[in-house]
C-alpha cells in the first residue's frame, strides 16, 4: 500500500492510499478512524477523489466520529461505577 497525499481538515487528519489500482481513503482523529475503500474503477485518480469531498463529507464524518465516541463511552461505562474502586483502609 502507498500513500499518494495526507491532509488535515480542522480535528481529523486524512490520508489516502492506493494499492493495485484501488484507492482507500483514512479519516482518524483522537483514537479513532473511518476507512473508505473504492472499487477499481471509482475514482480515477487523487483529484477525482478530492473533488468528491465536499463540506457535506466532512460534517458527516465528524458526526460519525461523535457516534464513534459515545459507543466507546458505552462499553467502560459500567466498569466507571464506584463500586469498582478498591476499599482502602
Amino acid at each position: 500500500m502507498r500513500i499518494l497525499d495526507e491532509w488535515s481538515f480542522e480535528t481529523m487528519r486524512l490520508t489516502v492510499m492506493i494499492m493495485n489500482g484501488r484507492y482507500s481513503l483514512k479519516v482518524e482523529t483522537k483514537l479513532m478512524e473511518q476507512t473508505y475503500k473504492f472499487r477499481d474503477g471509482q475514482i480515477r485518480d487523487l483529484s477525482h477523489l478530492k473533488n468528491l469531498m465536499t463540506e457535506d463529507f466532512y460534517k458527516t464524518c465528524k458526526a460519525s466520529f461523535l457516534t464513534m465516541e459515545s459507543n466507546r463511552t458505552q462499553l467502560f461505562k459500567s466498569e466507571d461505577s464506584e463500586e469498582s474502586f478498591i476499599e482502602l483502609i
